[in-house]
């Protein structure tokens, strides 16, 4: 390799971040046991939650064009159900969370694997 090729090369790869994998977006925290999530057409925003555990309250208002769930579950079980919401529409859940890690998701058709998922982490 030419020595015209490995100092942009060496650049390059200083500027990239470590690991490269897919990275955690940073998390958001619950306020007063609360949360807003707002839902866009394939993805949720904050798409990372910290909460700490007992009652949390998720305000979710849909702001995409197609109709979205919200689904929580643990451990491969659904701890809430946000049933189908259209455009504009808006509801509130609350549930009980205890320490560790959970997963939210649209399950609605492909959704979930077209991005619509977010991790909820309890401390």
């Amino acid at each position: 390799m030419s020595r015209r090729l490995l100092l942009p090369l060496c650049l390059l790869a200083a500027a990239l971040p470590a690991g490269c994998g897919a990275q955690e977006p940073p998390a958001v925290k619950a306020r007063g046991n609360r949360i807003a999530v707002e839902v866009k057409d394939f993805r949720y925003v904050p798409q990372t939650i910290e909460a700490s555990p007992g009652r949390l309250r998720l305000d979710i208002v849909n702001h995409g064009r197609l109709a979205h769930t919200l689904w929580v579950s643990r451990r491969n079980q659904n701890v809430a159900k946000a049933s189908s919401l259209l455009p504009g529409e808006r509801t509130s859940k609350t549930l009980r969370v205890r320490k560790g890690r959970y997963r939210f998701f649209c399950a609605l058709s492909n959704h979930e694997e077209l991005g619509m998922y977010g991790t909820l982490i309890v401390r």
